[in-house]
């Protein structure tokens, strides 16, 4: 029974997440349903690796090859339209010198929403169905207890990933932000017995608001450092300006990925602990 299975409970919830946003941006675009889906694939994502590695019992396995072009396509869009919200922020009243970057951003998020309508009606939900079905067989004697510890396992191993990754934690932060997305979103398949503590859980949620911040930034930046080399010179009105927020665009990425590695550092340093505490108890 569904539910009495956290995993395929869950599977199934943000399923009808997905559809219910889906059906809405079939009737006309809206930032929030892309939002929404986008959560939603990103949850169904990570219950699927845990369950390729609880039943298949690898590390591989991906979600059907058009759910990940929807959720790339929509990503590009709402990149853009948090990128014009950032250089709104940090333009403040000086945004009137921003006309021309601000016209071109909105062009091309209306060029990315032309994609995306056309990816949201070719998308057959059949695929996911077909996943869907699959799971409920493989998971259909799958107890609670068994889910429970095996998804402990996954956790522990994407920690230690996560650990390795920290040595060159500038370069891999967004691998990072996936390892630390698939442990929040495995932990919290369950409404009770959890793997994390919840002040571990907590910590998570703060590490990844940091580092989704951060991914903001530098899409900001890119798209800065783009149009002022190949579509404005150095005369232009609003250059100075454009080059002035890259570099306060800069020093904040680098605020926040600072601000993450020492909350990581931290959280990783406690995962241990409670590890140790764990294994004191059970000798």
């Amino acid at each position: 029974m569904p539910g009495n299975n956290p995993l395929l409970r869950n599977w199934q919830s943000e399923l009808k997440v997905f559809q219910t946003n889906l059906s809405l941006l079939r009737k006309e675009m809206n930032g929030d349903a892309i939002h929404e889906l986008r959560v939603a694939i990103k949850k169904l994502r990570s219950y699927f690796k845990l369950y390729v590695a609880l039943v298949k019992k690898n590390d591989g396995g991906q979600l059907p090859g058009k759910t990940r072009e929807l959720f790339t396509v929509l990503g590009k869009n709402r990149n853009l339209e948090m990128c014009r919200e950032l250089v709104l922020s940090f333009g403040g009243k000086k945004n009137k010198s921003l006309h021309s970057l601000l016209l071109y951003l909105q062009l091309l998020q209306d060029q990315t929403s032309e994609y995306c309508q056309e990816a949201i009606k070719n998308f057959k939900i059949k695929e996911l169905k077909e996943l869907t079905e699959e799971l409920e067989n493989d998971l259909e004697k799958s107890e609670p207890g068994e889910i429970l510890n095996g998804t402990g396992v996954m956790i522990a191993s994407l920690m230690e990933h996560t650990r390795d990754n920290m040595v060159s934690f500038g370069d891999r932060s967004h691998l990072i932000r996936k390892d630390l997305k698939d442990i929040f979103y495995m932990d919290r398949i369950f409404k009770e017995n959890k793997v994390l503590k919840r002040s571990q859980s907590k910590e998570i949620d703060r590490i990844l608001i940091h580092l989704g911040n951060v991914q903001d930034h530098e899409v900001m930046i890119t798209n800065l450092e783009h149009f002022r080399k190949t579509i404005i010179s150095k005369g232009d009105v609003g250059y100075e300006l454009i080059k002035e927020i890259e570099l306060k665009g800069e020093r904040k990425k680098s605020s926040l990925l600072e601000k993450a590695a020492t909350l990581i550092e931290a959280l990783l340093k406690d995962y241990k602990k409670t590890d140790a505490e764990v294994e004191g108890i059970s000798k």
